[in-house]
């Protein structure tokens, strides 16, 4: 639900644990056949919760040693926050926070006004510079991998996040390749659900049902999308009616639901099609919690 220019700060430190956040979606694999290695199960939350944790805490250790502060954030960003990749279709959460507007006003103020914003201010552009490279590396070199929907994805190997990698899972190089693998994916999977002629079919009742109510649009995301980008007292007023009448019209008209199916099925099939990477970074996480655990002993009260 939130746009990508609003989370620099987060966003960098969301990569101190790669791909924890949108790796949490994937649900794990069915046992291997006979004389196969069963595939590497998926971490419950609270396992991933841990490793993010423990990643962030680890950052914040070397860009200590390197001169700055750095406070960890949480792996969900905001207790409310939800994704939607086909459009809200939980109707409660829109009766509450429409289309999550507040939500991203709230996090803008906090990282405007939190220690975070009120450090970074003071900082000087050759300072502010330094930080980054600290934390993200001098350049996007050393560590490399295919996309999956085309070209090459790359990233430094000598900032503090890359260093957080290496001292959690030992390989940074293996750990990036994976788990931006299987990040990169997510949207793999969302565009073949978008593309299935069972959602086209569902989209053309939901769109019908919708405009029915006096807010008609062609899909839900870029209904969402387009209602987030006006601003101002009139528009903020239509964000909850707007909301629950896409997340009503993904119920009735079956939408949500075949999204769903959709959404399963090609799970299914792309983790198939990419195990070697699933199975590598499940490995990682999982050899990596004992690590995660002592990270946090040592850090009481952070």
């Amino acid at each position: 639900m939130l746009t990508t220019a609003r989370r620099g700060w987060i966003s960098a430190s969301l990569a101190a644990c790669g791909a924890l956040l949108a790796v949490a979606a994937w649900t794990a694999l069915p046992d291997g056949g006979a004389g196969q290695r069963a595939p590497a199960r998926a971490l419950e939350t609270a396992e991933l919760d841990l490793l993010h944790t423990a990643g962030e805490l680890l950052v914040q250790d070397c860009m200590r040693a390197r001169g700055f502060s750095y406070w960890p954030v949480p792996r969900v960003p905001h207790p409310d926050f939800r994704d939607f990749p086909y459009g809200v279709d939980d109707v409660d959460w829109a009766r509450r926070q429409g289309f999550g507007r507040r939500i991203e006003r709230q996090l803008d103020e906090e990282a405007a006004s939190g220690p975070r914003g009120r450090y970074r201010s003071g900082l000087s552009a050759e300072r502010l510079e330094a930080l980054g490279a600290a934390l993200m590396g001098p350049d996007a070199k050393g560590l490399e991998v295919r996309n999956p929907g085309g070209g090459t994805l790359s990233h430094s190997d000598r900032g503090c996040i890359a260093a957080s990698w290496r001292q959690l899972y030992g390989d940074a190089r293996l750990w990036y390749g994976s788990s931006e693998t299987v990040k990169q994916l997510g949207s793999t999977r969302t565009g073949r659900v978008n593309q299935d002629p069972a959602f086209r079919t569902a989209l053309a009742g939901w769109s019908e049902c919708v405009g029915r109510r006096g807010f008609p649009a062609e899909h839900p995301v870029r209904q969402r999308d387009e209602q987030l980008a006006r601003t101002g007292p009139e528009a903020e007023a239509q964000d909850v009616p707007m909301a629950v009448a896409q997340a009503e019209c993904a119920r009735s008209t079956g939408l949500a639901d075949t999204a769903q199916d959709l959404h399963r099925r090609y799970s299914a099939m792309i983790r198939a099609e990419n195990g070697a990477a699933f199975d590598a970074m499940r490995r990682l996480q999982a050899a990596a919690l004992p690590t995660a655990r002592d990270v946090v002993a040592r850090h009481p009260g952070d």
